[in-house]
């Protein structure tokens, strides 16, 4: 685990040293920013590129579904037209078989059949379901004689079978023709008065029926399966089934075809390879590199003016110290010649009290009591201007101790001023009792000074916990302050009334609140114009803080 330095370990630490730590403090955070806004893209980049395959699968797989929904449909189309065919033969042979001219009429027939569709193999009567007639004779010989009841080939005497139940045409194949070639066997059941006459049957040539559904109508990055209801290949590539595909069925008779369409690879993989993503991958890459870039000269720049603003604000502080330093010495320094101007502007008064006019003693006094002024006000700026400089005791204090302190020090005003001061018992607090003492001074002093008109001044002070902090009330029933001016009073050398009406250097508050901020604390103020004041002192208590 990194240990960082408190903030007391590194202002004792050389300059150049502090220095350097700052600077690779910044660069930690600009590196840290930097892969912040890396991994915030490179998120983006997930998230946008995933809805963009999931559109492009969205599309891709719409387009798929619109080309198998044409598919099917002429697919079906081509085999209903074919299946009527066989119904037809079946009208005419129910018909024609009682005539005597029935071998002679069925090979007109059988001619005009083969000429309604492409793909007609050939044509049979089957009576007593042994094949006596075809058409054509030529190329289908072998067929003549062939018991379809006791065919041993694996499924066709069962689809005379299923023909003879459902009454209805059945279908058999694809399969291999003796004829030769891949066909669909689709028979039917020709009924007499008593009994089944026996069957006719239509064979025709699968490829024939492909060719006129046109599959090179398949777009090139899609696969097509088209498999029976029992698995069996028609056409097409079988792998594509495993790859999500889109699924059309075709109804027969008796089952039903599946068409199924697919890449070859996923759907995934297909939007992948499209031109538009890859499109949008560089633009994605264009973006980041720009983003990074503008990011990496703003947060440079911003450290660049914040290491600009550290080199002022050095020397700043080292001005500010020179100028507190040269502000100390000279008040140090003027207290001599003011002792000197007061002590013998006194000795005058008195040599000569009686012997000048009035307007002239007036000029004394006056200079008595402006070097009286002076004299204090050189004592609070030194007094403000030393508080950085005071160390701190460190140690657990009373704050009962301070306050009786103060009132000691205060006691002959409460008294000419007819107040009265009301405290409750306060805790133990860390902290330096002399700043303490200095902090009620100011504060039940001004609460004196500022003492309503109208009313008695009364002071009460008591202690209540906030947030691991101590705060200590100090309430008056004074003239109160205006919300304007509650952050006003606080600064050096401000005051709201005249020196005429209040007396004083206007340095006091701003010293009470330097103490308390050295102190690790703050002074707080809520007022009511006309009903009083309450100045809050928030000091952190011994558990939570802990003094250099």
């Amino acid at each position: 685990m990194t240990v960082q330095p408190s903030p007391a370990m590194r202002r004792a630490l050389p300059a150049p040293l502090r220095r350097l730590l700052s600077a690779g403090r910044r660069i930690w955070k600009l590196a840290a920013l930097q892969s912040a806004v890396t991994l915030v893209l490179a998120v983006g980049y997930v998230w946008m590129s995933d809805v963009y395959i999931r559109v492009e699968v969205a599309e891709y797989r719409a387009g798929a579904a619109l080309t198998a929904s044409s598919l099917a449909s002429t697919l079906s189309s081509a085999l209903n037209e074919r299946l009527a065919l066989v119904r037809g033969l079946t009208a005419f042979v129910e018909v024609a078989s009682g005539a005597g001219n029935f071998a002679d009429q069925f090979p007109r027939y059988a001619e005009s059949l083969r000429r309604s569709v492409v793909g007609v193999r050939n044509i049979s009567a089957a009576p007593d379901f042994v094949v006596r007639i075809v058409y054509p004779l030529e190329g289908n010989r072998k067929v003549l004689g062939n018991d379809l009841l006791k065919d041993p080939r694996p499924g066709f005497a069962e689809t005379v079978q299923r023909a003879i139940i459902s009454r209805d045409v059945t279908i058999h194949g694809p399969i291999g023709l003796l004829q030769g070639g891949q066909g669909l066997i689709a028979r039917q059941i020709v009924y007499g008065p008593d009994k089944p006459w026996g069957a006719v049957g239509l064979v025709f040539d699968v490829g024939a029926i492909l060719d006129e559904v046109r599959f090179d109508r398949v777009p090139p990055h899609l696969g097509f399966a088209l498999v029976t209801d029992s698995g069996q290949r028609v056409a097409g590539d079988t792998s594509v089934l495993g790859n999500d595909p889109l699924v059309e069925r075709i109804n027969l008779p008796e089952g039903h075809w599946e068409l199924a369409l697919a890449p070859r690879s996923s759907w995934e993989t297909l939007a992948h390879a499209d031109p538009t993503f890859r499109g949008f991958q560089a633009a994605f890459l264009l973006l980041s590199l720009l983003t990074e870039a503008i990011t990496f000269m703003a947060v440079s720049r911003r450290y660049s003016l914040e290491r600009q603003v550290d080199l002022r604000t050095a020397e700043l502080g080292r001005t500010k110290n020179e100028l507190e330093q040269f502000a100390y010495a000279t008040a140090h320094d003027l207290q001599e010649p003011l002792r000197a101007i007061a002590s013998y502007a006194q000795l005058l008064e008195k040599q000569q009290k009686g012997r000048l006019d009035e307007e002239s003693e007036g000029f004394i006094r006056e200079i008595v009591d402006g070097a009286g002024r002076l004299k204090m006000l050189l004592r609070d700026v030194q007094l403000f201007l030393a508080e950085d400089r005071v160390p701190l005791g460190g140690v657990v204090v009373p704050a009962g101790d301070a306050l009786k302190a103060a009132l000691t020090a205060l006691k002959r005003r409460i008294a000419e001023a007819g107040a009265s001061v009301t405290a409750e018992d306060l805790p133990e607090v860390q902290g330096d009792e002399r700043r303490l003492r200095e902090i009620f001074i100011v504060l039940i002093g001004n609460a004196i000074e500022y003492r309503h008109p109208g009313r008695a001044a009364e002071v009460h002070v008591s202690h209540r916990r906030v947030d691991g902090h101590d705060v200590i009330d100090v309430r008056d029933n004074g003239i109160g302050i205006d919300p304007r001016y509650r952050d006003q009073i606080f600064e050096v050398f401000r005051r709201l009334h005249s020196r005429d009406e209040h007396p004083g250097t206007g340095m006091g508050l701003a010293i009470a609140r330097k103490m308390a901020e050295r102190l690790g604390g703050r002074i707080t103020v809520a007022s009511s114009p006309g009903i009083g004041s309450v100045f809050s002192i928030h000091l952190p208590t011994p558990a939570f803080r802990g003094f250099p």
